[in-house]
């Protein structure tokens, strides 16, 4: 008789003809794997402490926009959205606030609806997560879409994903309280921070690491909460964000607005949407349908 099983296990089922089989590791293997992962970033939080001391230093010392905030575009039924973030906000290593994350995005999106824009900006260089959802205002009245770009100083400071998680839940509640209802969110996922700056082997895969999870909890989100959307930093070309072996902190906000601007207009196409659908007129308008009736043109 023939034997299919090799080391003790069962051996796989013959391959199918234009199907692929895709092995994931096992549940068990997976939960192993994030403890493991955890307990060494709890254990290199003091060098990662000292990196975050770094930082914090690094920023009262930085360049950042010296000139008069702009937040609106003229145009058109305008828009509202809401930015709360830490560097991409503040704007980091740019002298103009119009080179920002923030506003490079709010440009882009009122440029390609064609509507006017406005935008209100909650920043500091080294806002975590928690921080963020205990200040006194995130987002105006009758802000259509909330943007989070945070994230950076909760991987030096080794926030644990239950705490993301948590604080990531209060911001969205918090957004769509002050906002209203019908208010979308935005998160942008984590950049690379280990490619900023030349750092060590063994700093650069806890940064690494650290990121991936608090990243795998926001995605998680967004596939539970309705309306939120979460946005992947974009692949880049490392050599294209170097200039005279200087990182261009430029090119990292233009990447970073280029890939935020498509999300966040179709965060805008969805709450227009949501808000038709609840209007009186569209209640009536279902009525009619629904009895067999035509709408009589006044």
């Amino acid at each position: 008789m023939h034997d299919d099983t090799i080391t003790g296990h069962p051996a796989l089922p013959e391959p199918v003809p234009g199907v692929e089989v895709a092995l994931t590791p096992a549940p068990r293997r997976r939960r192993v794997r994030s403890v493991v992962v955890g307990g060494l970033l709890a254990a290199a939080r003091p060098l990662l402490g000292i990196h975050f001391e770094i930082y914090r230093r690094e920023m009262s010392t930085s360049i950042f926009p010296r000139d008069e905030r702009t937040s609106r575009v003229e145009g058109p039924r305008p828009e509202s959205l809401a930015f709360v973030g830490s560097v991409a906000v503040a704007g980091l290593g740019v002298l103009s606030h119009g080179m920002t994350t923030s506003s490079q995005t709010a440009q882009r999106v009122a440029a390609n609806r064609r509507r006017g824009m406005g935008w209100t900006e909650v920043s500091s260089p080294v806002l975590t997560a928690e921080t963020a959802s205990t200040l006194p205002a995130l987002a105006a009245p009758g802000t259509d879409v909330a943007v989070l770009l945070l994230g950076i100083a909760d991987v030096l400071t080794v926030t644990s994903p239950a705490s993301w998680e948590r604080s990531l839940r209060k911001l969205i509640e918090r957004a769509r309280r002050e906002a209203g209802r019908d208010c979308a969110v935005v998160v942008a996922e984590l950049p690379p921070m280990a490619d900023f700056r030349p750092i060590p082997p063994l700093a650069r895969r806890l940064i690494t690491a650290q990121i991936a999870r608090l990243d795998a909890v926001t995605r998680r989100l967004a596939r539970e909460i309705d309306g939120v959307t979460a946005v992947p930093f974009p692949a880049w070309d490392l050599d294209g964000l170097f200039v005279q072996d200087l990182f261009s902190w430029a090119s990292m906000h233009r990447t970073w607005a280029e890939a935020l601007a498509p999300h966040v207009s179709f965060a805008l196409d969805s709450v227009e949407a949501r808000r038709a659908s609840s209007s009186p007129l569209a209640e009536d308008v279902d009525l009619l349908a629904s009895s067999g009736d035509e709408p009589v043109a006044a």
